[in-house]
C-alpha cells in the first residue's frame, strides 16, 4: 500500500470517529434532556493577515515606546514600511507612517525654535525621505538654510568690522556683508545695527580727520556715513561737530583731549580699563569738559562712549556672557548713562542670570507642572503586590524639553520609587520660555494610586 493511500485510509477513520463521537454525544443529550453549551464561532485567519496584524501592532509599541524613526529595524517607522510593502493599501499603516512624519515635522521646528540647526535639518530630512514632497518638512529645511547663511555672513562681518574692513575692499568688506544678510532677512537686527555701528565708525574717523586739519577728507567720510546710515546715533551731532570744530575749540589743551579721545575711540579704548595706558576716550572726554564745561563736543563724546558700552554690553549678551554683560552695565552707568537707556540691557542681563543658573541647577522656584506644556507623558506600572500609595518627585525640565534630575521627595512605599521615575523620565515637553527663549526649570508631580 503507498503511503498516500495510508493517509487517505486514516483521514477517512478520524472523519467517521468524529461523526460517531458527535451522533453519541447528540443521543447522550437527548435522553439527559441536558443542553450543552453553545460553540464559540471562530474566524480563520491566513498566516499573511496575522503577520500584518503583528506588524502594525509592533509599530505602534514602538511610536509609544518613543522608537519612532530609530533604532533601525526597530522602530516604528520600519515597522510601518515593512507592512506597506508587504500590503500597500493597509490604512492603520498609512495612518501610522503620517503619524511618524507629523512627530517629525512637529520636533524639527522645536529644534528650529531652539536654533538647533542640525537637529531641525536631520529631523526635516528624515521627513522628507517618507514623503518627498511634504511642504512643512522643505519649508523646514528652507528655513534652516536661511538660518546657516545668516549665521555665517554675520560671523564673517564680526571679523571684517575687526579688521577695519567697514567699506573696503570691494566684495569683501562689513557694509557688504550685513547687507546681504538683510537680503535674505530685512528685520535682521543684526544686521541692522552692523550697518549703524559701520557708520558710526566712519564718522569718528571723519572726527579724527577734521582735528587733523584734512577738512575735504572729514567731509566725504561724513557723507559716506549718512548715506550709509543717515539716522544712526550719533551721525548727525558728529557731522555738526566735525564741521564746525573749530567754533567749538576754545584752546589747544581741549582741542588735544578731542583728538585723544577720537583716537582711543578708533582704537576701541572706550574707558581705561581698555587701554593700555590706562586712559581710554571717557577719561579725556571729562578731561575736555574740566577745561571747558560748554564743549559741546566732549558732551557728545561721552553719550557715544555710553552708546558704544551699551552695543558692547547687547554684543555679549547675544555671546551668553553673562558677566561681561554685568560689566558694561556698571561702566554705562558710571559713565553717566540714564535708567532708560540701559532698560533693555539690564532686562536682557537678568534674563541671562536665571538661564546660567538654571543651567547650574539652581532654581529660585518650582514651576507648577500646569504652567508647562506636555507633549508626551505616561503613567507608572504600579508592582503587582501593591495597589494603593503615593509618591511625590521633583524634576528639571530642560531647554530642549527633556526630563532630567528626578528627585524622589517622599513616597508611601520604596517600592513605588522605581516605577515612577521611570515613568517620568520618558516625560517630554514643550521648552518652558521666558522672555520668548527656552530656560530650563525644576517642576514636580504627586502620583496617587487607589485599588
Amino acid at each position: 500500500m503507498s503511503i498516500g493511500q495510508s493517509f487517505s485510509i486514516a483521514a477517512w477513520v478520524v472523519l467517521i470517529g468524529v461523526v460517531s463521537a458527535w451522533l453519541y454525544l447528540s443521543q447522550g443529550s437527548n435522553q439527559n434532556n441536558a443542553t450543552l453549551p453553545e460553540i464559540p464561532t471562530f474566524t480563520l485567519t491566513t498566516m499573511q493577515d496575522v503577520a500584518a496584524l503583528n506588524w502594525v501592532e509592533r509599530a505602534e509599541s514602538a511610536f509609544a515606546a518613543g522608537r519612532i524613526t530609530r533604532p533601525e529595524g526597530e522602530s516604528a517607522l520600519f515597522f510601518y514600511q515593512k507592512m506597506l510593502l508587504r500590503e500597500p493599501s493597509n490604512e492603520p499603516a498609512k495612518k501610522g507612517l503620517k503619524r511618524v512624519v507629523g512627530y517629525l515635522i512637529q520636533s524639527a521646528e522645536s529644534a528650529l525654535r531652539q536654533a538647533d540647526l542640525t537637529a531641525a535639518q536631520d529631523l526635516a530630512g528624515q521627513a522628507l525621505q517618507i514623503e518627498s514632497n511634504n511642504r512643512a518638512a522643505s519649508s523646514v529645511v528652507s528655513r534652516v538654510n536661511r538660518l546657516a547663511t545668516i549665521r555665517k555672513l554675520s560671523e564673517q562681518a564680526i571679523v571684517q568690522m575687526s579688521a577695519g574692513n567697514l567699506t573696503t575692499p570691494k566684495n569683501s568688506n562689513a557694509l557688504q556683508t550685513y547687507r546681504e544678510i538683510l537680503a535674505h532677512d530685512p528685520a535682521n537686527p543684526s544686521a541692522l545695527l552692523g550697518i549703524e555701528s559701520v557708520a558710526q565708525r566712519i564718522a569718528t574717523i571723519a572726527q579724527t580727520e577734521a582735528f587733523a586739519e584734512n577738512h575735504e577728507r572729514a567731509k566725504k567720510l561724513i557723507a559716506l556715513a549718512k548715506e550709509i546710515a543717515p539716522n544712526a546715533t550719533g551721525i548727525a551731532e558728529t557731522e555738526k561737530l566735525t564741521l564746525q570744530w573749530t567754533d567749538m575749540v576754545k584752546d589747544q589743551a581741549v582741542k588735544e583731549d578731542l583728538l585723544a579721545a577720537t583716537q582711543a575711540l578708533q582704537q576701541g579704548f572706550l574707558v581705561g580699563v581698555d587701554s593700555p595706558e590706562g586712559f581710554g576716550a571717557l577719561d579725556y572726554y571729562r578731561s575736555a569738559l574740566k577745561k571747558n564745561p560748554q564743549s559741546q563736543a566732549a558732551e557728545a563724546g561721552v553719550r557715544l562712549v555710553i552708546d558704544g558700552l551699551v552695543e558692547r554690553g547687547w554684543k555679549f549678551a547675544r555671546a551668553d556672557q553673562t558677566q561681561a554683560v554685568r560689566l558694561m552695565l556698571d561702566q554705562a552707568r558710571e559713565a553717566g548713562a540714564q535708567a532708560y537707556q540701559l532698560a533693555g540691557l539690564s532686562k536682557e542681563s537678568a534674563f541671562l542670570d536665571r538661564r546660567a543658573r538654571a543651567r547650574e541647577g539652581y532654581f529660585e522656584d518650582v514651576t507648577a507642572i500646569r504652567e508647562l506644556s506636555v507633549r508626551r507623558q505616561g503613567s507608572p506600572v504600579l508592582p503587582r503586590n501593591i495597589s494603593r500609595g503615593w509618591i511625590e518627585l521633583l524634576f528639571t525640565v530642560t531647554e530642549k524639553g527633556d526630563v532630567t534630575d528626578i528627585q524622589i521627595v517622599e513616597a508611601s512605599e520604596v517600592a513605588l520609587e522605581k516605577p515612577a521615575t521611570t515613568a517620568v523620565e520618558r516625560w517630554r515637553f514643550d521648552p518652558f520660555l521666558d522672555e520668548g527663549r527656552p530656560i530650563a526649570v525644576r517642576s514636580g508631580v504627586r502620583f496617587t494610586f487607589q485599588s
